[in-house]
C-alpha cells in the first residue's frame, strides 16, 4: 500500500492509494485489506458499479424496496460500502443487508462462493461517466489534490488512470462473468435505463429481489429518489470547498455533449472502438 502521485499530460498530479497494482481515493485502505474475509451472510444483496455509474442512486432505492417503505434513514452510501465502511460496524447492520461496492467478481469476499449472493450491476456510458469523475475529482479536492484541465484528465480515464483503474477492464470483465456464469444471481440494469424509465426499473430490482411493493411503493420511490430529492437530503454528507455537493452535481444523460470537442469525440471513439471490439454491450449517449 502507497500514495502514489499519478501525473496527467501537462504535469498536474492526481493522489492515489495503489494497493496490489490498483488505486483506490486516497482514503484510509484498512477495509481493502479485510475484503477477502469479511463475513458475508446469505441474504446480503451486493450492488456493483464502475465509480460514478448511479450507485448512490442505486443504493438509496434498493434500500427503500427492502423496507417496503421510503420512510429511511438519511445516511450515506459509503456506511456500506466494502472497500470505505468500517467491518465491524456492517457487522452490526440488521439483515438483510443492502452492500455495494466498485470491485470485480474476483475481489468480493470469499465467503460470497459459499452464499452465491444477489448482484444488482448497474453500467453507464463512459463519456458521462469521464465528465462526472473529473468533476468528482476536482470537488474532492483534500483527497485528490488535483486542479487540472479536463483535456488532460480524460486522457487519464481512457488510460485507466482513476479510480478502480480502467472502465473498459471493468466492464468487460462483468460481461464475461455475466455470459459465462448462469448460476450467478446477477440483474443487469443501466443507469440510462433508469433515467429514461424508473417506474419500469425499480420494478424490476423488485421482482430480482422478491420483495413485495406496489404501484404506490414504486410511484414514492421515483419521487423521493430524484436527482432534486436526494441531493436535498443528503447532499450535505460530502460538500466541495466552493460549498456545494461533491456528489449529487447533475445526474443526466448526454452532459458529456457540453464538454466533449469534436477532436476529443473523434478521438475518444476510435479508442473506445478499438477497445470494445469483442464486446456485444450496448451503451446510450443521449436521451
Amino acid at each position: 500500500m502507497a500514495l502514489v502521485k499519478i501525473p496527467d499530460a501537462a504535469g498536474e498530479t492526481i493522489n492515489f492509494i495503489e494497493f496490489k497494482g490498483r488505486l483506490y481515493p486516497n482514503f484510509s485502505i484498512s477495509s481493502v485489506e479485510a475484503i477477502p474475509n469479511f463475513k458475508v451472510r446469505e441474504d446480503d444483496i451486493f450492488l456493483i458499479a464502475y465509480p460514478k455509474s448511479g450507485s448512490h442512486w442505486l443504493w438509496e432505492v434498493c434500500r427503500m424496496l427492502v423496507a417496503g417503505t421510503v420512510d429511511v434513514k438519511v445516511r450515506p452510501k459509503q456506511s456500506m460500502m466494502l472497500e470505505l465502511a468500517s467491518h465491524e460496524e456492517i457487522d452490526q447492520e440488521p439483515s438483510p443487508r443492502v452492500l455495494n461496492s466498485h470491485l470485480r467478481y474476483d475481489e468480493l469476499p470469499k465467503d460470497f462462493k459459499k452464499f452465491n449472493n444477489k448482484i444488482i450491476y448497474i453500467r453507464r456510458n463512459l463519456k458521462d461517466i469521464a465528465v462526472s469523475f473529473y468533476n468528482h475529482t476536482l470537488k474532492f479536492y483534500d483527497y485528490y489534490q488535483y486542479k487540472g484541465e479536463w483535456k488532460n484528465y480524460l486522457k487519464m480515464v481512457l488510460d485507466g488512470k482513476v479510480d478502480y483503474n480502467s472502465w473498459f477492464d471493468f466492464v468487460l470483465h462483468w460481461e464475461d462473468v455475466i455470459a459465462t456464469h448462469q448460476e450467478f444471481h446477477i440483474l443487469e440494469l443501466t443507469y440510462e435505463d433508469m433515467i429514461e424509465c424508473p417506474h419500469r426499473e425499480f420494478k424490476k430490482i423488485a421482482e430480482f429481489l422478491e420483495v413485495p411493493f406496489d404501484d404506490k411503493l414504486l410511484a414514492d420511490a421515483v419521487h423521493k429518489c430524484s436527482f432534486k430529492s436526494m441531493k436535498k437530503r443528503k447532499g450535505h454528507f460530502y460538500v466541495s470547498p466552493e460549498g456545494d455537493s461533491a456528489v449529487y452535481r447533475k445526474g443526466e444523460v448526454g452532459d458529456w455533449k457540453n464538454w466533449f470537442t469534436v477532436a476529443q469525440n473523434e478521438w475518444f471513439d476510435q479508442i473506445y472502438d478499438e477497445k470494445m471490439a469483442a464486446s456485444k454491450l450496448m451503451f446510450k449517449y443521449s436521451k
